[in-house]
């Protein structure tokens, strides 16, 4: 056996990868349930300033990122993002919502937002720290 990093057909392998480990995870855990939920806020002339990306399996949901415009920042709108992913999660089942943000991006506000810290790493990038946060969900 040899390891091989994959240059002209990595996008076939990786295809591959991902379903040989969702194969192995149906097999050992049951139905994923996997869907995957893009919230946008937009302004009055359709203008994108931000928006959710929620990956959504078994009984968890995981914010993949949370990105705002400057100008929609500071007014409510990363919270209601989060109420909206929170109550979708909890519709579908979900027990648990967890994400990851950096110590120059968000950990206040998610803490301000009933997420506890789970663990976190630091020096990367230099100087920083990465936090890992979960939030329990009440059953809907």
């Amino acid at each position: 056996m040899r390891v091989v990093a994959e240059r002209s057909n990595a996008r076939a392998v990786s295809r591959k990868l991902w379903n040989g480990l969702l194969r192995y995870n149906r097999k050992t855990a049951g139905p994923l349930r996997y869907t995957r939920l893009v919230l946008s806020v937009r302004d009055g002339n359709g203008r994108l300033l931000g928006g959710l990306i929620l990956q959504s399996y078994w009984k968890e949901s995981y914010v993949e990122l949370l990105w705002l415009a400057d100008k929609a920042r500071r007014r409510g709108t990363g919270r209601r993002l989060i109420e909206e992913a929170e109550r979708r999660a909890r519709r579908r089942g979900s027990l648990l919502l967890h994400l990851n943000t950096y110590s120059f991006q968000a950990p206040g506000f998610y803490e301000k937002l009933g997420f506890k810290r789970v663990g976190g790493m630091s020096g990367s990038p230099p100087g920083e720290s990465r936090h890992f946060y979960v939030k329990r969900l009440p059953a809907s």
